[in-house]
This record gives C-alpha cells, structure tokens and sequence, in this order.
C-alpha cells in the first residue's frame, strides 16, 4: 500500500538523517539563522522577502555569508544538487498530485515519483537552512525545519479581497479572475502541505509569527522580521 503523506516522526527521521546526528539532538544543534516564508497567494510574501534579503546584507560583515532568497529558483537548485534534469521542474508544484500515478511514471522511467522529488526538497531546505542566511519560500519549509533553533518561520495572510485587488493588478486581471487565481493557488498549496505532513497549512501553532499584511507596509514588516532573525542568531 502507497501512503498519500508522510507523518512528523517520518519527516524528523529524514531530517535527522541529512544532519547526520540523532533525532534527539537535531533541536539541539546551531546553525546561523534561516527564514522560512509561507504565504497566502497575494500578500506580498516575495517583495517582502527580497526587501528582507537586502536589509539583512546590508548589515553583514565584510566576508560573511550574504544572505539569499530561494523561492520560484528554489526547484531549480534542487534539481541540480540532485543531478536530475531542468525539464523535472514542471513535476515540482507546491501541489498534491497522486502518489500511485507518480510511482507508475517513474517505474515507466517518465520522472521520479512526487515521494523521490520530495526527499531532494527536504534535503536541499535543510541543507540551506544549516548553511543559514537563508530565506525559503514555500514548500513546507516550516515544517520541514521544524525543531531547529536558527529557523524563523513565518505566515504571512491577509483579506481575500485585499488580496485579488494586487493580484489584479499586478497581473492585469478582472477582480474576479483574480479571485479564482488566489483560490487555485492556495488550495494546491494547502494539498501539498497535507499530502506530506497531514498538517493544516493555516495552523498558526506550525510558525514562530503570523502576519497580517493588510495594514502594514513592507519596510514595517521587515523590521519586525529583522528583529526577530536577530534573536535567533
């Protein structure tokens, strides 16, 4: 029997694992600090992280790590620690796609299954986020670096309607496609969360802030962020 999901134990196993110490001790190791940024479709999740992305550089010393975003690039990276072809980023949403019709495809030789694919995300997300300065947008990465201290996980949501209008425009759409737009987005990312951790991607207990980014501007938002990174190191 195929499993649709993996549990948390299973996950901190594979995590444990790519750290290379035990499952007891991986809340215990640390690293220099990651973000990591999950977002509801239209709140401005990328401006702000690359707003962040320059603040924090603009503060490191001579030498040090800069700091980077991972978000529409973070596929691509994946596919090339794991020396997997660029054509497999079309089979890398942030969605639920059936697990028995993935396996039958890569016994086929089509592409990896979506559980293969996930695997090289988990240990790319954790190899950034031991390498810190780090801002990963997306794919479950709260979860996926749930435990370790140097990891900042962040919500960031906001009004539907709030939402469509700078969807609408950003992407020259009525209001109501925009709508259908954010829909479609965010329901594929709630599937990919469930899919593989059986969690609610809107639990606000699986991130260390939820943000509101209705009635705050992006530079409050990073300072609020940067202070927050500070404190994890």
């Amino acid at each position: 029997m195929i499993q649709s999901h993996v549990d948390l134990d299973q996950c901190c196993g594979y995590v444990a694992t790519q750290l290379k110490v035990p499952v007891n001790r991986v809340h215990q190791t640390k690293y220099p600090a990651t973000v990591t940024i999950s977002r509801q479709t239209g709140t401005r999740g990328r401006n702000i992280g690359n707003m962040l992305r320059d603040a924090m550089n603009s503060e490191i010393e001579q030498g040090a790590r800069t700091w980077a975003v991972y978000d529409e690039d973070l596929a691509k990276k994946i596919l090339k620690e794991h020396d997997l072809p660029t054509e497999m980023e079309k089979f890398m949403p942030d969605d639920s796609v059936s697990e028995i019709s993935s396996s039958i495809n890569e016994i086929l030789g089509r592409h990896p299954s979506q559980w293969t694919l996930f695997e090289h995300t988990v240990d790319t997300v954790v190899n950034l986020s031991r390498k810190g300065h780090a801002i990963i947008v997306g794919r479950a990465a709260n979860k996926i670096t749930k435990g370790m201290r140097n990891v900042l996980n962040v919500r960031f949501i906001g009004d539907l309607d709030a939402r469509a209008l700078r969807i609408s425009s950003r992407r020259d759409i009525t209001h109501k496609d925009a709508i259908t737009y954010i829909k479609r987005e965010d329901t594929a990312r709630k599937n990919y969360m469930r899919q593989h951790f059986g969690a609610d991607i809107e639990d606000s207990h699986g991130y260390d802030l939820v943000i509101n980014t209705d009635n705050l501007s992006d530079e409050s938002i990073v300072q609020i962020l940067i202070s927050a990174v500070k404190e994890k190191g």
